[in-house]
């Protein structure tokens, strides 16, 4: 089982802001009793003056030695510290997964954290309480790869219309840098526009058409790649039980289209087996145009 973790991020050392923008995965040091592991999140707590937590992490490697580290020399604003940590700490990789909008950062500063549970200053790396956990994650439910939040929040309409106009140019991207309050419901909404639509309105597995129990779920999830954010053939309209069995690896989608099952996830459940076994081993229903790409089934496969 994993574990989320809060760490300090300090900006006169790191610039983490500009790493996670430019590169996949970033280097970070750890102290030789660290007990962080491979799958465990990390939410990177950045020092004044944002004072706040910044991104969300995932753990993808730990005791990383000095000769496989990513070339990030850019990214420190003090060298010599990096020299010192070479020898002295441990050091694992981080992969965004999400980056907090400027909304999301009010709603995570140290006071707040604080109030649901944080205990002191985030000196040093500590396990994330239950009880600030589940208010993080209330907080980042609009901006993570959740479509069904994004399908329910707010939207720009004049946004909208320049992403769906973005879609019929084939140009998919939403950086996060341009991701503000709005943003992700905005472009979830031109997103799931096209993709339903692709699908005649038909969740693709159940067959079920009422407009309130569809998503536009995406394949690849919104925080891991930015370039694909809108990108049609990245998204499969399901209908809301399934999108969350799909979201949570309960359900997958072989290259070939094909439904299966993870029975040992729902084995003690009786009434979801029900529900989700007679579609086993079914093709999904294909849509119009846009069908999904065989290598971002393989990258959810990959992930799940």
């Amino acid at each position: 089982m994993s574990t989320a973790w809060i760490i300090p991020s300090n900006r006169r050392t790191f610039d983490s802001e500009a790493a996670f923008r430019d590169i996949p995965e970033v280097n970070w040091s750890e102290a030789d009793n660290a007990h962080i592991a491979v799958g465990d999140d990390v939410y990177l707590y950045t020092t004044g003056p944002i004072a706040a937590i910044t991104h969300k992490c995932l753990v993808t490697a730990v005791q990383v030695p000095p000769s496989q580290l990513i070339d990030d020399a850019a990214y420190w604003r003090d060298p010599a510290e990096k020299t010192r940590r070479l020898t002295k700490r441990n050091w694992m990789r981080l992969k965004k997964r999400v980056v907090f909008d400027d909304v999301a950062r009010g709603q995570l500063k140290l006071e707040l954290l604080r109030e649901h549970g944080l205990s002191g200053n985030v000196a040093g790396r500590q396990k994330v309480p239950a009880e600030l956990l589940e208010y993080i994650l209330q907080v980042e439910a609009p901006t993570r790869g959740d479509d069904s939040a994004a399908e329910a929040s707010d939207v720009d309409r004049d946004e909208v219309e320049v992403f769906k106009v973005k879609i019929k140019r084939r140009e998919f991207a939403v950086p996060d840098r341009s991701v503000q309050a709005k943003t992700r419901g905005s472009a979830q909404r031109a997103f799931a526009d096209q993709v339903k639509s692709n699908y005649g309105n038909q969740c693709a597995i159940t067959g079920i058409t009422t407009p309130t129990f569809l998503i536009a779920s995406h394949i690849v999830p919104w925080s891991e790649d930015e370039s694909i954010r809108l990108d049609p053939s990245n998204g499969i309209c399901l209908s809301t039980l399934v999108d969350r069995a799909f979201d949570t690896g309960f359900l997958t989608v072989s290259t070939d289209c094909t439904v299966h099952i993870d029975r040992a996830k729902i084995a003690l459940d009786e009434e979801l087996s029900a529900y989700l076994i007679p579609y086993e081993g079914l093709s999904i229903r294909m849509p119009s145009k846009d069908p999904p790409r065989v290598e971002y089934l393989v990258r959810r496969l990959d992930r799940v």
